[in-house]
């Protein structure tokens, strides 16, 4: 189930527009109108109805399903440029750590040379167009503003040749660069450039994914209804972990907090052999416990290393990206506890965890998460496992006050903050008194404990 994509028509809006959530908490379908012929989205789109836009900003919260939409739209147009001249250019931008690294992947490549090559001696309506795909913007292992910077000041060179271009960029929608909007807008034309956000499923989506997987719809849905669960049903990340909590427990849910389905989906993965990679292997002699407990180590060092993956060799194996990645020998340090039992870090336990749900292949012996937010997660629990204190979680998100005299949580590390929110009072605490736009602009699913502490701290404030 954590694989499986199922023939979802999803749409898009401006983020300056709202969308409405029917009476019933699920996306009102644009495709119908009422009896009176009221259409309670009419601002929303598809995808083909924007794919003629030169350059695209594409946002949308973790877990909603942006690089599906984007690998969708990028398969589209591979079968469309068929018997053609034009190219496709698509780029991971989490295996990205230094900027002489995505030159080179992207402004140095073969692609990009071929089409620069292009912009001479022909008229424009014969030259072979580019189409660039760059998805993970916010998990780049590069600062935000500086991949912005980038981006658009290398485009800069080419502005006369943006008629042959078109550009895709995905990203969280809490932290976009500002600066990107603006420069993209100068460089494309203000006609040229639309941004829109992902908006989550109708109730049909999830009718029709609960029929993949050989549930009755019909008491899915009442299930998630009468337990609250609507706001994680309409995400697709969390509907994969609903619905197998809906199989497992015999038709039926627990009424739990946001972290704690989190955590039941994160052990169901744990279950699951990766068939995606070529080298994979039937489960081991761990146990789903055990395994959790390992994913949550290489999930604290991946986030808190600004590493994107596991180099499952050597070094060697692994360049150019060895300073992206972390190698499997330097995970196998010490113990870990599972069911109250001590048990060794050893390599054959880290490969067994790397074959689950949790991974995916990104290339040769290069092992990365199946997606971000199971990294984030894991790493705010690991912490929590291991007592985190508070001195310790400010050191390990926060720059010093010299680098930062704010002292404002470090972007990247926004989300895993916000999760340890939800478990830890004594740093949410913490993260009120420095930097409490984060729980109010986190991704994370609602969580009443959070919101309520939210508010009353915003209301002290004002009467301050």
């Amino acid at each position: 189930m954590s694989n499986q994509t199922y023939n979802w028509q999803r749409f898009w809006c401006s983020p300056s527009e709202r969308f409405d959530l029917g009476y019933d908490g699920y996306l009102s379908d644009p495709d119908v109108k009422s009896v009176n012929g009221y259409n309670p989205n009419p601002k929303l789109v598809t995808f083909r109805e924007i794919s003629e836009i030169p350059c695209l900003i594409l946002l949308g919260e973790p877990g909603i399903g942006k690089t599906q939409a984007m690998k969708e739209e990028e398969d589209k147009v591979t079968a469309e440029l068929e018997n053609t001249d034009d190219e496709i250019l698509s780029l991971d931008l989490r295996s990205v750590s230094t900027e002489d690294k995505l030159n080179k992947k992207l402004f140095e490549s073969p692609k990009f040379i071929r089409w620069q090559s292009g912009s001479h001696g022909l008229s424009a309506t014969l030259r072979e167009r580019l189409h660039i795909f760059l998805d993970s913007l916010d998990e780049c292992l590069l600062r935000l503003e500086t991949v912005a910077a980038i981006l658009v000041d290398e485009l800069k060179y080419y502005k006369e040749d943006v008629n042959r271009l078109t550009l895709r960029i995905a990203c969280r929608t809490a932290v976009l660069p500002s600066v990107l909007e603006s420069e993209l807008k100068e460089i494309f034309g203000e006609d040229s450039l639309g941004i829109y956000q992902l908006v989550p499923l109708r109730r049909q989506d999830v009718v029709k994914a609960a029929e993949a997987n050989g549930i009755d719809p019909e008491s899915f849905l009442e299930e998630v209804s009468r337990k609250n669960l609507v706001p994680l049903a309409i995400k697709p990340i969390t509907l994969n972990f609903l619905m197998k909590s809906y199989g497992d427990r015999g038709q039926s849910l627990e009424n739990k907090r946001i972290d704690e389905i989190y955590l039941d989906g994160c052990r169901c993965l744990c279950e699951e052999s990766n068939s995606s990679r070529r080298d994979s292997r039937a489960m081991g002699g761990l146990d789903p416990d055990q395994r959790l407990i390992i994913a949550a180590r290489i999930a604290a060092v991946t986030i808190f290393a600004n590493r994107f993956g596991v180099c499952n060799g050597t070094y060697a194996d692994c360049a150019p990206s060895k300073d992206e990645l972390v190698l499997i020998e330097n995970l196998c340090i010490g113990e870990e506890v599972a069911n109250s039992k001590n048990f060794d870090i050893t390599e054959p336990a880290i490969k067994e965890v790397l074959d689950t749900g949790l991974f995916s292949s990104r290339g040769e012996k290069l092992i990365g998460w199946s997606h971000q937010t199971y990294a984030e997660f894991l790493a705010a629990w690991y912490l929590k496992e291991h007592n985190v204190s508070v001195s310790l979680f400010q050191s390990l998100f926060y720059l010093s006050e010299d680098e930062d005299p704010e002292q404002k949580l470090i972007p990247q590390l926004h989300e895993t903050a916000a999760w340890l929110a939800t478990m830890i009072p004594e740093i949410r605490e913490v993260i009120l008194s420095t930097d409490p736009d984060v729980l109010l602009l986190s991704d994370l699913p609602p969580d009443g404990t959070v919101q309520e502490a939210v508010v009353s701290y915003l209301l002290m404030q004002s009467e301050q």
